[in-house]
């Protein structure tokens, strides 16, 4: 292949001798790179693994996947306790007075509720308004007085406790203590550095909600986990949230594209001093769903630790009564888990808080109650695979839900292997079957492929809460087809058109396609279809033969064949062959079209046009003038190769096809130049387009059945109407004729030849008539006049 054939779109010489690319080489370096892509995801560390192509991808299919599957039913054990707009219609600007919250409290414990936990935090003491200390003052004042002198340092005192605790904050500390079964939220710091604050209470505060059954593997400890460590915490006021209270802390980091997908159930705190020293030993401490779920259920929870980080999270029956309830966590050892999300927001059973003060609660309340803001311009929004608008307090009920049913979807400790060998495995058979079989069989493995697959991933793997990842193998199998696909498209078609132009010169071009497409195609034998044969052949051919040397009478035939021919290829016709001086053509193969009759009486009158332009050069030329008679029909006929093994011909045979050729013959007799069979008139789809004129109903020789025919009248110079009168005229004369009244319509057609004195068939039926008068057909006769010859 040289310079010129590069030109043209093919691989380059330098390209092809570079890498010496075949199907099954590309395939390999295409399978080669995908594996390395998931190598590499999973040997990235995981601060680093959520920005590269697998992560990415995995995670979008991951949310496809949960909104195809759709919502899921809830337990009804987990609610949402919200503060809402009804919320801040009833008790003001976000956030409410604390006291508030002992009515709610109190009410709900009276309705039933178990458990209680808080998203959000009350790390400062509430600012109690004038109103709502003049009676803390002046009990102060008594009790400074003391009947006698005053005493400051009893005023002081008080006055300080109303100070650091308003009203509402003992309202509800107290409430919170009665209720007992309360899990306080708070938040950890990501970092401290130049933070100042009373670290020393916080970080002994959360002592009493630490994490007792830790295991480490070998010598390892806490402090060698950096990824779950956290250096700073914020909790509630000490009157809120009293020494020994549970804690939870709410914090729950998103993917890097803002979606919450998982839910972190541990976390490390190591306490650090204002000199960014460490100020102690660290402690493992609980999510807010986690220690719910544990209080909720009665268990103790159990963290254990491998060379990774948290390996399993149990929570185990202190009696030893129950089997342990394992929480599948991420491979990454960062103690989080999947959440399987139910649906968008409002999934979970709502319950407004001002519904929950003044007691309008349902019969049917949930067991737990997480408390959040939901609100417009106060909530906390958190976007999750079903919605962006979802709720941070959603996702704590979600992931609480999830571990209550033990309803949870994970990653399977196998996914590497598995994934890696579903990829390997469908990547060598597509590289087997890509490279030997053709574009159109390859796309149909590719989307049986795509649908079984996703088929078993949505009822066998995914339905049953196991997350593969199964985009790489998708990438790369589609990267498989394209890639081979392109290549064999560059390399063959090279010899496509090798083959298209040693066949060109004696092949339709439609037929050379539909065997680059389709090769067995190449084999003997044909089909049955409906098609529309032509025929047309020189008028007295012999003698113009013998007035020319055989030099210009080849040169007069191709003169003529070759706008034939254009405009039968151009109207979507197939060239049959020459015979001699005739041509056979074919509309309707190889490639189907519905209006293959119009196609045939179109061309053919355009045949017709350009042989009178052909004819005006042959005459200043001083050439004899060719003229032809032209046949159509329409009916079923076997289309294909026909032949022998070693030489065969694409062609039409059949009863249909004969016909056609029998009308050619008897357009001489009607003098007329084109004739079409009933036939093919009635599988006209635009019949308005053409002036049929009825001729007569013949039987050809040969046959027995008769068949009418049609003249496909050409209108010249804008005289439509006139052939319209014509054939208007010559119908009538025509039943006269049927009926034997032969001087109606002898009268008849003496009108038609004022019209058109050199009308053919009118002098036909003139002389017809004539002859009929004198030998009488018989009372039997149907009109149907019987050819004698070809």
């Amino acid at each position: 292949m040289g310079a010129q054939d590069e030109k043209k779109g093919f691989v380059p010489v330098w390209l092809k001798n570079a890498v010496g690319l075949s199907p099954m080489k590309i395939s390999i370096l295409v399978m080669a790179a995908c594996v390395f892509s998931v190598v590499r995801h999973y040997q990235t560390p995981h601060g680093l693994a959520s920005v590269d192509l697998v992560g990415t991808l995995e995670r979008s299919l991951l949310d496809i996947r949960f909104k195809m599957r759709g919502p899921r039913p809830v337990s009804g054990e987990v609610g949402v306790l919200a503060a809402d707009e009804q919320s801040v219609a009833k008790f003001g600007r976000w956030p409410f007075p604390r006291s508030v919250y002992e009515k709610v409290v109190l009410n709900l414990q009276k309705a039933g509720v178990k458990w209680i936990g808080f998203d959000a935090i009350f790390s400062e003491p509430e600012r109690p308004y004038l109103d709502e200390s003049v009676e803390g003052i002046q009990n102060a004042l008594t009790e400074s007085l003391g009947g006698k002198d005053f005493n400051a340092d009893t005023f002081s005192e008080h006055m300080n406790v109303l100070l650091e605790s308003s009203q509402g904050d003992l309202a509800f500390g107290g409430a919170l203590k009665k209720f007992k079964n309360i899990v306080h939220g708070y938040f950890y710091f990501e970092d401290t550095t130049g933070l100042e604050y009373d670290w020393i209470s916080h970080y002994k505060k959360l002592q009493g909600t630490a994490i007792d059954f830790v295991s480490f593997e070998g010598t390892k400890k806490l402090k060698d986990f950096p990824e779950i460590m956290t250096n700073g915490a914020l909790t509630n006021t000490d009157t809120i949230a009293w020494p020994g209270a549970t804690m939870g802390f709410f914090n729950n980091s998103p993917d890097p594209d803002g979606i919450v997908r998982k839910a972190t159930l541990v976390k490390a705190l190591m306490p650090v001093g204002p000199d960014g020293k460490e100020a102690g030993d660290p402690q493992l401490l609980p999510s807010l769903s986690l220690a719910l779920a544990a209080r909720y259920l009665g268990r103790e929870i159990m963290v254990k630790f491998d060379d990774i980080g948290v390996k399993s999270i149990q929570l185990m029956d202190p009696a030893g009564e129950a089997e342990p309830l394992n929480i599948p966590l991420t491979l990454d050892g960062t103690g989080r888990m999947l959440i399987n999300h139910y649906g968008r927001e409002l999934t979970f059973p709502h319950i407004s808080l001002a519904d929950a003060y003044e007691g309008k609660l349902p019969k049917k309340l949930p067991k737990i109650l997480l408390f959040g803001a939901v609100g417009t311009g106060m909530s906390d929004i958190r976007p999750s695979p079903f919605s962006e608008s979802f709720n941070g307090v959603e996702h704590h009920a979600s992931t609480l839900e999830n571990v209550l049913s033990e309803n949870f979807i994970e990653r399977p400790v196998s996914a590497f292997l598995l994934e890696l060998s579903i990829l390997v495995a469908s990547g060598l058979l597509f590289a087997v079957v890509l490279t030997k079989a053709s574009a159109l069989a390859s796309a149909g493995l590719l989307v049986v492929f795509a649908v079984a697959f996703y088929v078993l991933d949505r009822f066998y793997i995914f339905g049953r809460g196991q997350w593969l990842y199964i985009g790489m193998i998708y990438v790369q199998n589609f990267a498989l087809f394209f890639a081979v696909t392109l290549l064999k498209y560059f390399t063959e078609e090279r010899e496509k058109k090798k083959i298209k132009n040693a066949f060109q010169h004696y092949l339709n071009p439609a037929v050379i396609n539909d065997l680059m497409e389709n090769p067995g195609a190449l084999k003997l034998g044909g089909e049955k279809k409906e098609l529309t044969v032509f025929f047309s052949d020189v008028r007295g051919f012999t003698t113009i033969s013998e007035t020319l040397s055989p030099e210009a009478l080849s040169a007069l035939l191709n003169e003529y064949f070759t706008p034939m021919t254009n405009i039968i290829l151009e109207s979507g016709g197939l060239l049959d062959k020459y015979i001699g001086d005739a041509i056979m053509a074919v509309w309707g193969a190889p490639l189907p079209c519905d209006d293959h009759a119009d196609r045939a009486l179109e061309g053919s009158l355009r045949m017709l046009d350009a042989l009178d332009v052909l004819r005006e050069g042959w005459r200043a030329r001083g050439l004899p003038l060719i003229d032809i008679g032209c046949g159509v029909n329409t009916g079923h006929m076997v289309v294909g190769n026909m032949g022998s093994d070693q030489r065969f011909d694409y062609t039409v045979l059949g009863d249909s096809v004969n016909l056609g050729a029998r009308l050619e013959g008897v357009t001489k007799q009607y003098g007329v130049r084109l004739i079409c069979s009933e036939f093919a008139v009635k599988k006209l789809k635009r019949p308005q387009q053409f002036v049929l004129r009825e001729l007569d109903s013949i039987q050809v020789k040969g046959k027995t059945e008769p068949v009418l025919i049609y003249e496909c009248m050409r209108v010249l110079n804008g005289q439509r109407q006139i052939c319209q009168d014509i054939a208007g005229l010559f119908a009538q004369a025509l039943g006269h004729y049927r009926k034997q009244d032969w001087t109606s319509a002898e009268a008849i057609f003496a009108k038609i030849l004022q019209l058109r004195p050199d009308d053919g068939p009118t002098r036909e039926f003139l002389e017809r008539c004539t002859y009929l008068q004198e030998h009488t057909p018989g009372e039997t006769w149907d009109g149907t006049w019987v050819m004698k010859t070809k």
